[in-house]
């Protein structure tokens, strides 16, 4: 009876003393021994495995495949080593992982590594080749990488190859002696007056073409300058029953000089201008032709002479600069010709009976070129010629204001004299003619 009725207690003591062997074998954390005894060892086969292909290119991440190298972490034979022994010295520095949770796969699958690596050392040391000190000064150390990241964004790199004695070569730029330049214009101006305007007057449209080239030359002392340029103006006149357009002016113009430095800002010239005009034009409500091409020809030359030049330029203002030219010729020769039979040749200075006129006397040509800034400019030329009984003068002057590159206005103004006695004197302006214009349109530079 005492033995059933302790039965129940010991019952209890003997349960729990069985439930807590294998919790104690569990819970009990295994050394670093029984942890490599516990990895079992390869099965050997009749036939051994043929070791693993390494390619010299491939980058090896397993370290199964490079030799087996001994070092510190693996002399467990309780041995006092001296420091200077170079087993002391670890092949590779410790690798250290955060405890946290991120990192536990990757702590997990190191701490294996290293177990099996130490199993295949202790029971294989006859296949140990090198140890530790075999790498010593072999192993590049790891750079440090600073917090600071940006100063590897700015880092100068001082080990390029550079020879401090080389010297940059000198490229010696080919020198330009001709020199041009162009304008080109296309511009429109519009007048409308109605039928009973109080001082009368008509309506009209103009259409402005003009075309200008420049070429000049320039070597040492010697120097030549080429100027050409073409100008047709056309206008309708309601006033002319026959044609729907008129021509209020056509010219054809080349000019050359040619000088030779003499002293700073002067120079020998000589100098020749050939004007015309291309097409015919008729005067108001007639089929008569007053001029046609050929029909004026001028052609004026200046022999020996001098030639003033000078261009400053004003560094304050951008592109502000001024050009100033002018060509004396006291022999200078004055030829008209009016080769057309059905043209009035009085109309030019010329005798009724005659088509052709010289003239020798002096002339005088100069030139203006103001450019108020990189854009605004004023350019002005006078001409000016005499045999000594009358004189023919030419003042000619325009103003151009650009809107951009490719639309400017501009203003005209043309002022000629000439008082031959073939030519009719006008009862208001007398001997002075005059040509103005404002317009606006396409203007293009190069």
């Amino acid at each position: 009876m005492a033995f059933f009725t302790k039965t129940p207690v010991h019952s209890v003591l003997f349960s729990l003393f069985l439930l807590m062997i294998p919790i104690c074998v569990y819970s009990q954390e295994p050394t670093q021994d029984q942890a490599v005894h516990t990895i079992p060892k390869p099965i050997h086969y009749q036939q051994p495995t043929p070791p693993p292909i390494v390619y010299q290119d491939t980058v090896i991440f397993n370290s199964f495949a490079l030799p087996v190298i001994f070092d510190a972490d693996h002399w467990r034979s309780g041995q006092a080593l001296t420091p200077e022994c170079p087993l002391t010295k670890q092949l590779f520095p410790p690798l250290r992982f955060s405890a946290h949770k991120l990192f536990a796969d990757a702590y997990r699958k190191n701490s294996i590594n290293r177990l099996a690596y130490n199993y295949l050392i202790k029971n294989n040391l006859n296949q140990i080749k090198y140890t530790a000190a075999d790498f010593t000064g072999k192993v590049e150390p790891i750079e440090k990488i600073g917090t600071n990241i940006f100063q590897f964004l700015f880092k100068i790199d001082y080990d390029l190859p550079f020879d401090k004695s080389a010297k940059p070569e000198r490229i010696a730029p080919k020198r330009r002696y001709w020199l041009y330049n162009g304008n080109h214009k296309i511009q429109l101006s519009q007048n409308y007056i109605s039928q009973n305007w109080y001082k009368g007057g008509v309506r009209n449209v103009n259409l402005i073409n003009r075309h200008d080239v420049t070429f000049n030359y320039k070597k040492d002392k010697f120097q030549t300058n080429n100027f050409a340029e073409w100008r047709l103006n056309i206008y309708t006149n309601p006033n002319d029953t026959i044609r729907h357009g008129s021509i209020g002016e056509d010219l054809v113009r080349i000019y050359s000089d040619f000088g030779y430095q003499a002293i700073h800002h002067w120079f020998y010239s000589a100098n020749i201008e050939v004007k015309t005009q291309l097409f015919k034009n008729f005067g108001e409500n007639s089929t008569q032709a007053i001029s046609s091409a050929f029909a004026p020809l001028y052609v004026n030359i200046g022999f020996l002479g001098l030639r003033y030049q000078i261009e400053k330029t004003f560094t304050k203002v951008r592109g502000k600069k001024i050009n100033f030219n002018m060509d004396l010729s006291p022999l200078s020769v004055q030829y008209i010709a009016v080769l057309n039979k059905n043209i009035d040749p009085t109309r030019f200075g010329i005798s009724e009976n005659s088509h052709h006129l010289t003239n020798f006397g002096t002339a005088v040509n100069a030139r203006w070129l103001i450019y108020f800034n990189k854009y605004v400019n004023f350019n002005s030329r006078f001409y000016y010629f005499t045999n000594y009984n009358t004189v023919t003068a030419e003042f000619e002057n325009t103003l151009n204001m650009p809107i951009n590159r490719y639309f400017s206005t501009s203003v005209y103004l043309f002022l000629r004299y000439d008082d031959n006695k073939q030519i009719v004197k006008d009862p208001t302006l007398g001997y002075i003619q005059i040509n103005e214009l404002l317009s606006f349109g396409f203007n293009y530079n190069w």
